[in-house]
């Protein structure tokens, strides 16, 4: 697996100061940005309300603050306080996430900046970013780890400090595919802290939120270590089946 679509990455860095003609991403005809309009119209956001784990919730919101708890949030809650991802993976977001993260393409990179920087910061109280880190094994054959470059990314445009406060100490198996109860399994120490983050409100950041199993034992970690508050984003959120 290519670390790095260098051919591609050439094309984008020399379009920032040759303004090429790039054509959209996902449809291959619009000229005029790597994403045009009617293509950044296809995508799914995600309404709220939402749970804690960020799936929307049917509920109303009534007189409340926040949305009630879904079931699985009832029986066992997770150890951040919120999360949030502004859009659903699902076609033609799950395409170019793929076409970032398991082929290297810096092309879709400067794409999915394009859709960071629609996101406002959630929490305006958050004092550092965290990625939720890949293994080193991993990051060798990806050549990248994709959540530091997100994160370091919304840590520009949300002006907070970035904290590489988690290092994933285990290697564990892909998560796709396996039960809830295998990724829990799966994720049992996986993380270690390596930075002091005591008192500290802190927002992990990743590509996806799935089944929120490595959000989750991220979060306990963290807390564990004596932060603050534990928040969650993602880009996108894998929809309820």
């Amino acid at each position: 697996m290519p670390a790095v679509n260098l051919k591609a990455a050439t094309k984008v860095y020399c379009s920032i100061f040759f303004d090429l003609n790039v054509r959209c991403l996902l449809c291959g005809q619009a000229p005029g940005g790597l994403l045009c309009h009617p293509c950044l119209s296809l995508l799914a956001p995600i309404e709220p309300p939402v749970c804690r784990c960020g799936l929307p919730h049917a509920a109303p919101l009534e007189d409340q603050d926040e949305a009630p708890l879904c079931g699985r949030c009832l029986r066992r809650p997770p150890a951040f306080s919120a999360s949030q991802s502004p859009l659903q993976y699902r076609f033609p977001l799950d395409l170019l996430i793929r076409r970032y993260k398991h082929h290297g393409d810096l092309v879709a990179e400067r794409a999915i900046e394009q859709l960071l920087a629609r996101a406002p910061l959630p929490w305006p109280d958050t004092d550092a970013l965290c990625p939720l880190p890949a293994h080193w094994r991993r990051r060798w054959r990806r050549g990248f780890d994709q959540s530091e470059r997100l994160a370091r990314r919304l840590a520009s445009l949300w002006d907070r400090p970035l904290l590489s406060a988690l290092q994933r100490q285990r290697f564990t198996p892909m998560q796709q595919g396996l039960s809830r109860r295998q990724r829990q399994r799966n994720l049992r120490q996986a993380f270690r802290p390596v930075k002091d983050v005591r008192g500290l409100r802190l927002v992990l950041v990743d590509d996806v939120m799935t089944t929120g199993s490595s959000a989750r034992a991220a979060a306990d970690c963290l807390l564990k270590q004596g932060a603050a508050e534990v928040r969650v984003w993602t880009l996108a959120r894998t929809p309820a089946p």
